[in-house]
Parts: structure tokens; sequence; C-alpha cells
């Protein structure tokens, strides 16, 4: 994992403030050197660090610790793996030093990238539709009728004078009807074509993820409050209180028969739809970039998720009981009748300065690989787009569906993470149902595991393994797909 290029932040606001190096560094507690090594990369900045950083910059710690500048460094190592810029022998670790010096410059490079991206999807959408869509096939078959019929009967009326009038109205008739058949098809073209470019499948979904990440994955409007769910209530009486908010107990969205935990999802989904309508389209509304179309609908999606699950695992209670249990994600998922997912999505919303809860990401993807879902944190690379190291926990979970796998990752900088992963059924059992898992992963990075249960063991190895195979350096790994661009 790259530098969270925390020092050179702290550098730049130093220059901008007029501020000599060694009088930071007496503001902060620390040596010059030490300040000096951190500017330079060379050393980490602890929390507390960028905490005192911040308070004699007179900046906001979350301005230093830069998760959005990590995240357009890790879109920028994404296009420095592109294969057509294999002759420029782009270093993606460069990208740390343009968004210290030139955030703007990198984000409209970015821009610039995904609506490249875009614009290259499209037009391999549409040249596949062109060639295999059934829809489209028929409407350019229906075209090619109508013109065939316009143009002989044109002919006619060309080449044959003594047509008698009554058949030369005829005539015209078949030109006004197969015209406007014509049209109404190549109104139909447009409409596929349409409906095409709006579906652009992922720039919606990262909007969805900036404004989780901007927000720090938490939003104090849609958790419920003290007075709704006390503290000390028990996960049951929980359960209980959400089907008293429902019609019939809610027997119309959770029926008997389907499993706890599928019921609970129901029963929290429908409540959160209720109580946080009003709250849902505000934090909307409050970001123009979601507004509309398919980012609105993953967004009322997203945060509908978010507030079902602060219900079905209000704050307080999750606290107390997770750090009881060390952060144990599957004793939590059983003491609050959720899955393994839902307890790792929920646990990186708890993260804040002095709380119990460790910071941490999440991601889930599909058996095909593909990401569904992501929560970042600034010092973790997830892929969007592709597939990350196969050796990573995640991916192997998908062999061993129902186990929680555990794994002390190493990457070839030396940065360490502890990922947490487990693939579970993406619908409840059925006689003639397809067994389709999906695999979630939560990764605790540095040291923030340890106060959970899987903290590293004194002198544990940790396992090799690298972002992808295009931006890792580890170049006599087997398991590589695809040539490195670096090392």
């Amino acid at each position: 994992m790259p530098s969270t290029m925390i020092g050179l932040r702290i550098r730049e606001r130093r220059r901008a403030a007029g501020m000599r190096q060694a009088e930071l560094a007496r503001t902060m507690g620390i040596s010059a050197s030490y300040l000096n090594l951190i500017e330079r990369e060379k050393r980490r900045a602890s929390p507390d660090l960028v905490s005192r950083a911040a308070s004699a910059l007179g900046v906001p710690a979350a301005e230093l610790d830069g998760a959005l500048e990590r995240r357009l460094a890790d879109r920028l190592s994404e296009i420095a793996a592109e294969p057509e810029f294999a002759d420029l022998a782009l270093d993606p670790d460069d990208a740390r030093d343009l968004l210290g010096r030139h955030p703007d410059w990198g984000r409209a490079l970015t821009r610039a990238w995904a609506a490249r991206r875009e614009a290259a999807r499209l037009v391999e959408a549409l040249s596949d539709r062109l060639t295999h869509d059934p829809v489209l096939s028929d409407h350019l078959h229906r075209m090619l009728t109508h013109v065939a019929a316009l143009r002989s009967t044109s002919e006619i009326l060309e080449d044959v004078e003594d047509i008698d009038a009554p058949q030369r109205r005829r005539f015209h008739e078949i030109l006004l009807s197969e015209s406007t058949r014509a049209s109404e098809v190549a109104e139909g073209l447009a409409r596929f074509f349409d409906e095409a470019h709006s579906e652009a499948p992922s720039t919606p979904v990262e909007d969805v993820e900036d404004a989780f990440l901007e927000a720090g994955n938490r939003f104090e409007t849609l958790e419920p409050s003290a007075e709704e769910i006390p503290a000390d209530m028990h996960p049951e009486a929980i359960y209980g209180a959400l089907r008293a908010a429902l019609p019939g107990g809610g027997a119309s969205v959770a029926p008997p028969e389907a499993p706890p935990v599928v019921r609970r999802r129901a029963l929290s989904t429908a409540v959160a739809r209720r109580r946080f309508a009003q709250e849902i389209e505000d934090e909307i509304e409050a970001r123009p970039r979601l507004g509309e179309g398919a980012a609105r609908r993953r967004a009322e999606a997203a945060f509908e998720q978010y507030a079902a699950d602060a219900l079905m695992m209000p704050r307080a209670p999750f606290e107390a009981t997770g750090a009881a249990l060390g952060w144990d994600l599957d004793a939590l998922a059983a003491s609050f009748g959720v899955d393994f997912d839902a307890a790792a999505r929920r646990l990186t919303t708890l993260a804040r300065p002095g709380g119990p809860a460790p910071r941490a990401a999440y991601a889930r993807i599909n058996a095909a690989g593909v990401t569904l879902q992501r929560r970042l944190a600034a010092e973790i690379t997830l892929p969007r787009h592709g597939a990350a190291c196969p050796l990573w926990a995640l991916y192997g979970a998908l062999s061993s569906p129902g186990r929680t796998l555990r794994q002390l990752a190493e990457f070839p900088a030396g940065e360490r993470a502890v990922f947490v992963a487990r693939a579970e059924p993406a619908d409840p059992p059925a006689w003639g149902r397809p067994s389709v898992h999906l695999a979630s992963v939560l990764v605790l990075p540095g040291e923030t595991s340890a106060a959970t249960v899987y903290a590293p063991r004194p002198r544990e190895p940790a396992e090799p393994v690298g972002p992808n195979c295009r931006v890792c350096a580890r170049v006599d790994c087997r398991h590589r797909a695809e040539d490195p661009v670096v090392g």
C-alpha cells in the first residue's frame, strides 16, 4: 500500500502558513529531524501527530490525513498501469508527489480518464449490442423492410406514367404508412441508444462511494436516537421494536417462514424507508452529484442500507458489545442476529478519534471477483475496476464458504494489514435455487487490529501480497497474471 501523502500535505500547509520546520516541530513536540522525515514520507505520521500538526497549522485534521487524495492516488496508479502507457514507464508512486503539490491537476487527470474510460465502455457495449442484441436486430430488419417498401413504391410512381387517380392515391397512402412506420422504428432506435448511453455502469457507484468517504462513512442523521433505541436495549428487544413499528408486526415484509437473518433485514429496511425517508432525501439533495438518474437510485439504496444497519445494530450497544468481544465479527453478528457482511459494514461507520472501534475498510465481491460495494479508508487500496491480488483472503473465502478467514498481509513496501473475510450465500437456500456466494472482507490497516481478536501474534510471519499485478513490485511472484509497470 502506498503512502497516504500526509507528510507532503504537512509540508505544503506549513510553507503556505510561512512557518519554519523547526517551529512546527517544536509546537508538535517532536524534533525537527523527525518532522523532516515525515515531510519527506520517510516516516509515517501517527493519528496523534497528524492531530498535533493540524492544530499547529490551524487546519482540520481531515485536510491532512487525506482519504480523498489517497483515492485519487489509487486512480492515478490505475491509469499508470494501463497497457497503452507501458512505453512511458510511469511510476505509480510519482502520483503522490503530483497530488501533494498539485491536487487539482490530479483531479483533472482522473476526471478526464474516467470520461475516456466511460466513452470506451460505451463504444464497446454498443458494438456488442449492434452485433448480438435481438431487439436491435429486429429494429434494423424492420427499418430495412420499410425502406425497401418506400423505395419500390417510389420507383413505381416515378416510372409508371399511366396510373389512374385511385391507384395513385393508394400508392401515396402506402408511402405515408411506410414512412410513418419507419419513423416509429427510428424513434425506437433513438430510445435504444439513449438508454444504452444513460447506463454508465461505474460513475454513479463512484459518486456514492465519494459521498461516504467524504463523510467518514458516518451519517448522524441516519442514526436512530437514544429515545428510539436506548443504549442498553437488548438485541432481541431491538427486533421487537422493529416489528412494532410496522403494521401487523411487519408480517407482510418479513414472512414467518423466512430465516431470522432475512426477517431482520427486511424489517429494518422497511422501517428505514418509513423512518428516514426525509433524512435520506436531505442527504441526497446536499450532494448534487447524487441528484438524479442512476446515482440517485444507488444513493437511495446505500443510505437505506446504512439506516437499516443502524436500526439493527445501534451505535451504543454495538460499540459496547464489540469492545467486549474484541470486535469478533462472527460473535457480533450472532449477538445482533445479522450476517457477517452486515456486521463488517457497520463496523466501518464507528471509527472516530478516541473511540473504541478500530479504523477499517470494507469490500464485497461476487464469485466473478466483481466489486459490488466498498467502504474506504485513507490507508487502504481496494480496487474498483479489475481484481486485486489473488492472494487476498477475500478471494480465498469464495473457495471456503461459511468459514471466516483471517490473514496477516504484508505489501511490497512493508505495510501490513489484517484481512478478515467470509463468503456467505447471496440468498437463503431453497430446493432448485442456484448456490451463489458473495464474499466480504474487513481490512484493518497497520496497528488498528491491536485491540481486536485478530491482532497479530508475536513474531507471526506475514503473507506477502500486493495491490494488484499491474502495480505490484513482486516481480518473482508465481501467481502473477500480468506484467508489472514498475519494478
